[in-house]
């Protein structure tokens, strides 16, 4: 049953559709066992799409049910006037390779990106506000806030200038305090609104031969943005910021080499470089992204590392703190490195090194550097 859940999900829910694998031999709670029923009726039940089915059910041999289960939930949301129907879609998500997560995050980006496309779309009716009724044996009650993703990038931003005027005068207040304590002020009405610097388009220039080219969705331009969310070059004309702000020059394998503006300050532009070519922390599968980050040395201060760009990257608050930095020292947690095409993670295993394949990584400089 082990090794059905790890690589061999498709062949379990065949296994539940023929009646080999009845419920009560699953093991399983009946809530699980019924999700497992379901998932073996759509492949491998009745329906009219038979060649499609098929496709998706060779596809998926080799994924764990967990996998399946999350491709499942992110195709229930596509728009039935999206440009792809939900078969055909299921074929390419079965196709991922990954861990759960890393297939989770890019099934979502991908019936996002077919989401977006069609016009009239307006995620706003999906906001909510949930929880709160429950208190548990500490006494915490918690709640849960859904908002479009844009929005909650710029509320978070909000809290974020609070949050850290807070750590200032607080410095035993961890991240996750000092933002928990500023949501209570705002909500409230103790606390006055931050003022986070606003979202500046950025544009990436490919050493040597300036390609300005950003990733196209349905003949618009796809920007990522370093607070963890994307838009569309209509979307951006739209909020009013048509005018190009920042113009960063990356080289593929060397990273970021160069940002013009008018007023030049050099911590700033390492700042905004080391954002703009990473855009989410290295680390595997951490979602964290660059504006909530610290900027962290490649080679330790401490060891003689210099503050270049070179030997520099962004990196969140836990893997920052967590890195090896004595490169002379037994390995532990691992450690950050820069190679040709950008900065992986060594395992401290000794196993080969990793990269984070958050589908937001792919509309940094780096990933736009490295796309065909």
């Amino acid at each position: 049953m082990m090794r059905a859940l790890a690589t061999r999900g498709m062949e379990l829910l065949e296994d539940i559709a023929s009646g080999a694998a009845p419920r009560a031999h699953l093991g399983q709670s009946s809530s699980t066992a019924g999700s497992w029923e379901r998932l073996a009726g759509v492949y491998f039940g009745p329906t009219r799409q038979k060649k499609l089915q098929a496709a998706a059910v060779t596809a998926g041999r080799g994924l764990p049910v967990a996998a399946i289960e999350r491709i499942e939930k992110h195709l229930r949301k596509l728009s039935r006037k999206a440009a792809v129907s939900e078969w055909e879609l299921r074929v390419e998500l079965c196709g991922l390779r990954g861990t759960v997560d890393e297939i989770d995050r890019e099934a979502a980006a991908r019936v996002y990106a077919h989401n977006r496309q069609v016009p009239g779309t307006d995620n706003r009716g999906l906001r909510a506000f949930r929880g709160g009724k429950n208190v548990d044996a500490q006494g915490m009650s918690t709640a849960t806030l859904t908002l479009p993703a844009g929005d909650m990038a710029r509320y978070k931003a909000h809290l974020q200038v609070t949050a850290d005027k807070l750590r200032e005068a607080d410095p035993s207040l961890d991240w996750t305090r000092a933002m928990a304590d500023a949501a209570y002020q705002h909500g409230v009405g103790g606390g006055q609104a931050g003022n986070p610097p606003p979202p500046v388009p950025f544009g990436v220039m490919r050493a040597p031969d300036y390609v300005t080219y950003a990733r196209g969705e349905g003949g618009d331009t796809v920007f990522g943005l370093s607070d963890g969310t994307t838009i569309t070059g209509r979307e951006w004309v739209e909020k009013g910021f048509a005018e190009l702000g920042y113009v960063g020059i990356f080289d593929p394998v060397e990273g970021g080499i160069d940002l013009y503006r008018e007023s030049r300050f050099a911590n700033d532009k390492q700042r905004m470089l080391l954002k703009a070519e990473t855009l989410v922390c290295p680390y595997p599968e951490c979602t964290t992204p660059a504006d909530e980050c610290q900027f962290h040395h490649l080679t330790a201060w401490e060891y003689e590392g210099e503050t270049n760009l070179a030997n520099m990257t962004a990196a969140c608050r836990v893997h920052n703190g967590r890195n090896d930095d004595d490169p002379h020292a037994p390995p532990r947690n691992g450690r950050f490195e820069r190679e040709p095409g950008g900065v992986v993670f060594h395992p401290p295993d000794g196993g080969p090194p990793r990269v984070n394949r958050h589908p937001q990584r792919r509309l940094s400089a780096m990933g736009l550097l490295a796309a065909p």
